[in-house]
């Protein structure tokens, strides 16, 4: 028996989709209670009785102590690489994620097959290069922050690099920053190492000004640097154990935001009847527009914009 295309979701498919945000955004805790307490409607039995299963079992839930496992160690790492503890969060990739850091260690094969035609790609580097780039670079960041405030200042990104004054506040950062151009070095296209050696310039500059905070390099210290570092590596991790890079529910509100754009952009007329995306907030109170506004008759123009926002107040 066919199912319409437009039909409602199922108990079962809403309480996946909630499961997999939660297991994506590192929720563990909550993904577990969660899975342990909700009960789903699986199938009818020969009289069209509802057979009820426990949500924890191994055959409607997908989740094991391994996947939990993970999640907390996503997370772990997350928040070393928030907290500015960079060498603790490459120590837990490289004993738990080595492909991640590595081209050498094998990848996890894709665990969740993406719906046909809605592969997500990430908009961020994957490449083990890059990202052990990324995280060294970071490193030195947090160690140039942890030195005293009478640090040393050189005045040239050159002296930065070439100076052999030996100055107990330097001298570990610029063996940092020596290793950190070797490794720019090793990657074999010319314009990454052009890119990356223009961003080791540059962070060499923090040293060059007698308030790094305040000056055109403070990006290198902000908060920013490392919330955009972290969801790299967590995007990787997810990646190399074989999960899509971002959860069901956003991927199905990506594919459907677009779509409607589409649609609307080529100036599609839709059928007389058929539901189409709210247009105007202030429709919410009419009971017939909870499920979307209907075409009021055969001469409706063509489809509206998608609002994802104006869509979620709608059905607040």
């Amino acid at each position: 028996m066919s199912r319409s295309s437009n039909r409602d979701p199922t108990p079962y498919e809403l309480r996946t989709l909630v499961i997999d945000y939660l297991i994506h955004h590192g929720y563990s805790s909550t993904a577990r209670a969660f899975a342990k307490s909700s009960m789903v409607t699986t199938s009818l039995d020969a009289d069209g009785d509802e057979i009820m299963q426990p949500a924890d079992s191994s055959e409607t839930s997908g989740l094991t102590e391994e996947t939990f496992a993970q999640v907390e160690l996503r997370q772990k790492i997350r928040a070393h690489i928030l907290g500015g503890r960079i060498n603790d969060a490459i120590e837990l990739l490289e004993k738990h994620f080595p492909a991640v850091l590595s081209r050498l260690a094998p990848s996890t094969p894709m665990a969740h097959k993406p719906l046909t035609g809605t592969n997500f790609v990430a908009s961020t580097t994957l490449e083990p290069s890059h990202l052990n780039l990324n995280l060294r670079i970071l490193a030195f960041t947090e160690a140039f922050r942890a030195l005293p405030p009478d640090r040393v200042m050189h005045s040239t990104e050159e002296s930065f690099v070439t100076t052999t004054e030996d100055n107990p506040n330097t001298t570990e950062l610029l063996s940092k920053a020596q290793k950190l151009y070797v490794l720019a070095a090793m990657l074999r296209n010319p314009n990454e190492r052009a890119a990356y050696t223009k961003e080791l310039r540059n962070v060499a500059c923090l040293l060059a000004y007698p308030d790094p905070e305040n000056s055109p390099v403070a990006k290198y210290l902000s908060q920013e640097r490392r919330e955009a570092v972290a969801n790299q590596i967590n995007t990787a991790i997810l990646y190399r154990t074989g999960f899509s890079a971002i959860s069901r529910l956003e991927l199905n509100t990506r594919y459907t935001s677009t779509l409607w754009s589409f649609l609307h952009d080529f100036r599609v007329k839709p059928r007389p009847g058929a539901p189409l995306p709210p247009t105007s907030i202030d429709r919410v109170a009419s009971p017939s527009l909870i499920k979307g506004a209907k075409t009021p008759d055969k001469d409706a123009s063509e489809v509206p914009r998608f609002d994802l926002q104006q869509f979620l107040n709608f059905k607040a």
